[in-house]
């Protein structure tokens, strides 16, 4: 696990995280302002329905939210019913995510890492906060070369 503050301003972040690693809480926690954590069950997500479930519930998403993959990326670069600056998504048991199913596990990693890059992206406006979106993986330590090698896919 690095060492590198996993808040920096010009950094996006969806990392896979062994869940026998350790953070320090001056690495993981953002530097100032109102942070919203999901934490989401990957063993509940092994279809795009479950998928979709647990960021619905997780995110408390809008009822117009659309139940497809277009509908979760716009939901993602958006937030704006969520009062935070800082957001973390934290997925339990990530490597049951879609298991059997590669494409969709794609399109959802793609649609990961475009969210972090998008909030990243943005430009800091004078008088408002920058937003910050972090994504951790968490699977066993057997699994997570796997998972890199999923996530670097895209």
């Amino acid at each position: 696990m690095s060492n590198a503050t996993w808040w920096a301003r010009d950094e996006a972040g969806v990392r896979v995280v062994p869940t026998d690693s350790t953070l320090s809480v001056v690495r993981a926690l953002p530097p100032t302002g109102l942070i919203y954590s999901a934490r989401m069950q990957g063993q509940e997500m092994c279809d795009s329905d479950g998928v979709f479930t647990q960021f619905y519930e997780a995110l408390h998403l809008p009822d117009y939210f659309g139940w497809n993959w277009n509908a979760l990326r716009d939901c993602l670069t958006d937030l704006h019913w969520l009062s935070a600056k800082h957001f973390l998504i934290t997925v339990d048991d990530a490597h049951a995510v879609l298991s059997d199913n590669p494409e969709e596990r794609d399109i959802l990693f793609r649609a990961l890492k475009d969210a972090a890059n998008f909030w990243a992206g943005r430009p800091e406006l004078p008088g408002q906060e920058k937003v910050t979106f972090q994504v951790a993986l968490l699977c066993p330590p057997k699994n997570q070369e796997e998972m890199l090698r999923d996530l670097r896919a895209h």
